[in-house]
């Protein structure tokens, strides 16, 4: 049975264990380990950028959009999180695999401005490192995407647990999180966005779906 856990430190975010039925969890699984097949066939140090192919890396991550919304039950949490960054209009979804080889690091930073929610579903493998959550005294007021220039003052983790989800809202100068992976580990990202604010990669936009 799905269980949400609410958070405050360093500060607030959800852990939802058990997210999904284990039936439906072993069908998004199948899923994730064909990606990483075809992350294998194209090597992991290969570069898209145009991304017209519709998947890409990014520091040798990679990311596939999705254009169906797999996981129409992460759209609840958004509310039960009371503080985030302003947003005008009406919010869409956007998901995509992200599959990040052994030895891996993304530093310290806060999602960019288009990024309202954010939930992190963990797959694969049974074991690995969560999200790095990060007090951290760098600024970003313009409210985009930035990475830490200074080191963090407190850092706590997220335990990685399969069928898991980790939630949390973008706050500009609040929200600073990080991961590492010791082995290749594959996610699904949800994220609800104000679609007008996605600079990078606009070709984004073609996979925007509404709520």
């Amino acid at each position: 049975m799905m269980r949400v856990i609410h958070k405050y430190d360093p500060w607030h975010y959800l852990e939802v264990e058990n997210f999904l039925p284990p039936d439906r969890f072993a069908k998004i699984k199948k899923l994730a380990l064909e990606q990483l097949e075809e992350y294998k066939k194209k090597g992991f140090n290969s570069i898209y950028t145009d991304h017209k192919d519709k998947d890409y890396t990014s520091r040798n991550k990679y990311t596939k959009f999705l254009s169906e919304d797999i996981v129409p039950e992460t759209n609840q949490f958004f509310e039960m999180l009371p503080e985030h960054r302003g947003y005008k209009g009406k919010l869409k979804k956007l998901l995509h695999w992200a599959i990040a080889p052994d030895n891996f690091n993304y530093p310290t930073h806060i999602d960019n401005a288009s990024r309202i929610n954010s939930c992190i579903y963990y797959i694969w493998p049974e074991k690995e490192t969560g999200t790095i959550l990060c007090k951290n005294p760098s600024r970003n007021d313009d409210g985009d995407h930035v990475e830490a220039n200074e080191k963090s003052v407190y850092e706590r983790e997220v335990e990685w647990k399969t069928n898991k989800l980790f939630v949390h809202n973008s706050i500009p100068n609040k929200t600073w999180h990080r991961y590492a992976s010791k082995k290749t580990r594959i996610v699904l990202s949800a994220f609800l966005v104000q679609p007008d604010l996605i600079k990078v990669n606009r070709n984004q936009l073609e996979y925007v779906i509404d709520l």
